[in-house]
């Protein structure tokens, strides 16, 4: 998936975001704190939840994307904007849903789904009543032409570090049998397009395609040379919180420092290595198409994981990039030509290419008039 437009707003809660264009490999958005950078990726992870049935109050949006394969999507909705006070809150299926009031999506400019408030016209034919709560993504998923559609909203992925070291970085085996031989025979790409976890990714690479994991591990000993070595072995621990019965018999990732003898298992290991690591495992694992979300980048990263970790996602064209900074290093290092420029007006999001903000095209002296206009927009 590459995301090549996009508008959303939320009647409800007064929030717009106009129309703005998207690079195919790398976004990254600077602005002051509390322009929308956030909102932004919350954006596109609330599509995500609308391709899967979800509803939201007064939410619109209108998409525009590529398949991996070049297809052009373009998906527009409305829910209806419901006061708060007048919510009925239940316990039917529709409690806290809001009705779809229009939705349309064309596939290389041809009209395929056509939808009002009291019908819904597919591919020219009017289709018997659906749910009025739930996408017609979802709802014809199935569709030849609109199964693409679900497909590539599963893969944009938000890079969120959990350090929750049993929910993350332990695996019970009673859990994991059944992956470990479902995908046995899988190719790298077949692992990448499933939809596991990159951490149950990483574990089957460790057990089927060595080389895979190899390569992760050596790209992550090149930031931390103080590493030594990573394996994932079973382990079985005596006293475990009775919450967390299930992690006794577990397989986990374990880290080796140089000098030390013992296997260090997370979360004994640094939040800033776990996340670099998670980086890089994501660069590989994740399936071609995918776009990344990660906002503030910089958190948790030492130095020389922000510039290492930089750089790859630079080298790295195969997906799409769609990062929040605050970090002098990446915005400079990233380069102006990546740069969407988030401006706020009351309750209206804009972003501003760094042209029309006569922001000069050399990295250096573009980093100096950034500065200087991001210090006019917080006057």
């Amino acid at each position: 998936m590459k995301i090549q437009k996009l508008e959303f707003g939320d009647r409800a809660k007064y929030w717009y975001l106009k129309s703005l264009e998207f690079s195919p490999n790398i976004n990254l958005l600077v602005g002051i704190s509390g322009a929308g950078k956030t909102k932004i990726i919350s954006s596109i992870l609330a599509l995500k939840k609308i391709v899967s049935g979800d509803s939201f109050n007064g939410v619109y949006w209108d998409i525009t994307f590529l398949t991996k394969d070049n297809v052009s999507y373009r998906w527009q909705g409305e829910f209806a904007t419901v006061e708060e006070s007048k919510i009925k809150v239940n316990d039917s299926e529709e409690e806290d849903k809001f009705k779809i009031i229009s939705e349309y999506l064309s596939k290389d400019e041809q009209v395929i789904i056509e939808r009002d408030s009291e019908k819904i016209i597919f591919k020219g034919e009017k289709v018997p009543k659906l749910s009025p709560f739930e996408s017609i993504v979802e709802l014809l998923n199935q569709e030849k032409d609109i199964s693409p559609v679900k497909e590539e909203f599963n893969k944009i992925i938000l890079s969120n570090l959990d350090t929750n070291f049993a929910g993350i970085w332990m695996i019970p085996i009673s859990q994991l049998t059944s992956i470990l031989a479902k995908y046995k025979d899988s190719s790298l790409s077949q692992i990448q397009e499933s939809s596991l976890s990159s951490i149950i990714k990483l574990f089957l690479v460790y057990q089927y395609l060595p080389e895979t994991f190899n390569t992760i591990k050596e790209k992550f000993i090149e930031i931390f040379d103080t590493v030594e070595d990573l394996k994932i072995q079973s382990l079985f621990v005596e006293k475990f919180p009775e919450s967390l019965t299930d992690f006794k018999e577990a397989k986990a990732l374990l880290f080796k420092e140089k000098g030390v003898s013992n296997w260090i298992v997370p979360p004994n290991i640094s939040s800033g290595i776990l996340k670099t690591f998670m980086y890089i495992s994501e660069l590989y694992l994740s399936p071609e198409g995918s776009v990344i979300l990660i906002d503030e980048f910089e958190n948790s990263l030492g130095v020389n994981c922000i510039n290492s970790v930089t750089d790859l996602i630079l080298e790295n064209l195969r997906l799409q990039f769609i990062v929040t900074s605050h970090h002098p290093y990446i915005i400079h290092n990233i380069g102006n030509k990546y740069w969407k420029i988030i401006t706020r007006q009351g309750n209206t999001v804009r972003v501003k290419e760094p042209q029309e903000l006569g922001i000069s095209q050399s990295r250096h002296q573009g980093f100096i008039d950034l500065i200087n206009v991001l210090e006019e927009l917080s006057e």
